[in-house]
C-alpha cells in the first residue's frame, strides 16, 4: 500500500526548523508537543464514530488528521487518513476498521521517530 512512503519527511521537518529562526526550536517543539498530544483523543473519536457508523463525521476527522499530519511531516499517516476519508465518503464504506487501524499503526510508527527527531523526549 504505502511501504515505500517514509514514516517521516525529514526534509519537511528540516524546512520547518529553518523557518522558525533563532527563537524557533522552543516554539516549534511546543507546537509539535501540542499536536502529538491531540492525536490520541482524535483517534479515539474516530474509533467511536466508526463504532456508530457515523461516516460523514469520520471523514471530517480523517480529513483534519490528514492535513495536520502533512503539516507535521508524517506522509504515511496522511496517506492512510486520505484513504480512510475517501472510503468514508463512499455510499457503502468497506474495510473501515482496517483503514482506521492502518492510520493508528502509522501514527504509532511515526510517534517515537518524530519525538526523537524534534528532541521532544
Amino acid at each position: 500500500m504505502d511501504a515505500a512512503l517514509p514514516v517521516l519527511d525529514l526534509e519537511h521537518l528540516s524546512r520547518l526548523c529553518q523557518l522558525t529562526g533563532a527563537d524557533g526550536p522552543g516554539k516549534l517543539a511546543e507546537l509539535f508537543r501540542f499536536f502529538l498530544d491531540s492525536v490520541p483523543p482524535q483517534l479515539e473519536r474516530m474509533r467511536q464514530l466508526l463504532a456508530r457508523s457515523e461516516w460523514a463525521p469520520l471523514a471530517r476527522e480523517a480529513h483534519a488528521l490528514a492535513g495536520s499530519s502533512a503539516m507535521y511531516g508524517m506522509p504515511r499517516v496522511r496517506l492512510r487518513c486520505k484513504a480512510l476519508e475517501g472510503q468514508a465518503k463512499e455510499p457503502v464504506p468497506l474495510g473501515m476498521g482496517e483503514l482506521l487501524a492502518a492510520v493508528e499503526t502509522a501514527f504509532a510508527e511515526a510517534l517515537p521517530l518524530l519525538r526523537a527527531e524534534m528532541a521532544l523526549e
